[in-house]
C-alpha cells in the first residue's frame, strides 16, 4: 500500500511506501509536483531530485536484511528551502558512516555537496534530514501560513496515479482515464474534506489499482461522485472505475476507485 497525505493550507506531503525500487519514481514525480505548485526553479528541482532519490535508494537497499520493509519520504516546502526526510525502521546506514558522512555505495558526499544541510536524526531506524534550496526569486509570496497558488493535491495526484498505472501495464489509454479520474477526484473532494490534509491510499490489486480518499464529510462521498456527472454520460467516475465504494464509520467517509486493466 502507498499511503499519501497531502496538506491542503500548507503545502506539505508525506508519503510511506513499500521499500522497494518502485517506489523512487513515485518520490520523483512527488517532489518535482510540489516544487512546482511553489515556483522553485526547475534546476533546484533536478539537484534535489537526485540527491533525494540517492537518500530513497540507500534506504531501500541497506534498510531491510530481508529486503521487507517500508520507507516515509516527507517533504516540507519553506520560504526559500524546501526540507525533505527519508526514513526507515531498519538498520540503515551504520552510525561510523553517518558521522564521517562517507561511504562506498551511500552517496552521502553527493548528498551533502546538493544540500544545504544534511543531518542524521536520532530515531530508531534511519532519518536523514535535508535542505534544498528552491531557488525561487526573492520576490516570490512566502509559502508558510498562506494558501498555495496551485492547488498541490491535484497535480501530486494525477502524476502518482499516471507512474502506478504505467507500473501496472496499463494501455496508455487507460493511464490517460486513470489521470482524469484523479484529477476529478482530486478537485472535487476537496469541498468536502475534513481537516486541512487530504490522506490518499493506492493500494495494488492483482490487475490495476484501487485509490482510497478521505475524510470526507458524511455524504461527502457520493457528492464527489454526483459532482463528476455530466448529461448523457451520467457520472464520469463511475464510468471510469471498475468499481466505486463509499465506506463510513459514522463521523467521516472514504471514496475508494477501482481500475482494472482492460482490453
Amino acid at each position: 500500500m502507498i499511503d499519501i497525505e497531502i496538506g491542503i493550507v500548507r503545502p506539505e506531503l508525506t508519503l510511506h511506501m513499500p521499500a522497494d525500487q518502485d517506489t523512487l519514481p513515485l518520490v520523483r514525480q512527488a517532489l518535482r509536483s510540489l516544487g512546482e505548485t511553489v515556483d522553485a526553479d526547475i534546476e533546484a528541482l533536478e539537484d534535489a531530485e537526485l540527491a533525494v532519490t540517492e537518500a530513497c535508494a540507500n534506504a531501500i537497499e541497506h534498510a531491510y536484511a530481508d529486503g521487507v520493509g517500508d520507507i516515509q519520504v516527507s517533504f516540507s516546502p519553506g520560504e526559500f528551502d524546501l526540507k525533505v526526510s527519508v526514513a526507515d525502521q531498519g538498520v540503515g546506514i551504520p552510525v561510523d558512516i553517518r558521522s564521517k558522512g562517507a561511504g562506498d555505495g551511500f552517496g552521502l558526499p553527493m548528498i551533502g555537496s546538493i544540500a544545504t544541510s544534511m543531518n542524521f536524526a536520532d530515531v530508531a531506524g534511519t532519518q536523514i534530514d535535508m535542505a534544498f534550496p528552491l531557488g525561487r526569486p526573492e520576490q516570490s509570496p512566502p509559502v508558510d501560513g498562506a494558501a498555495p497558488g496551485v492547488e498541490p493535491a491535484e497535480r501530486i495526484l494525477r502524476r502518482l496515479v499516471a507512474v502506478v498505472a504505467a507500473q501496472r501495464d496499463m494501455s496508455s489509454e487507460r493511464v490517460m482515464e486513470g489521470l482524469l479520474l484523479a484529477e476529478l477526484v482530486a478537485r472535487n473532494a476537496l469541498r468536502y474534506l475534513i481537516g486541512d490534509r487530504v490522506s490518499v491510499h493506492i493500494d495494488l490489486v492483482d490487475k490495476g489499482f484501487e485509490l482510497r480518499v478521505g475524510p470526507l464529510e458524511p455524504g461527502g462521498a457520493q457528492a464527489v461522485i454526483d459532482d463528476s456527472e455530466v448529461p448523457v454520460v451520467g457520472s464520469v467516475l463511475e464510468r471510469l472505475a471498475d468499481d466505486v465504494r463509499v465506506d463510513s464509520n459514522g463521523n467521516n467517509e472514504s471514496l475508494t476507485l477501482r481500475m482494472n486493466q482492460r482490453g
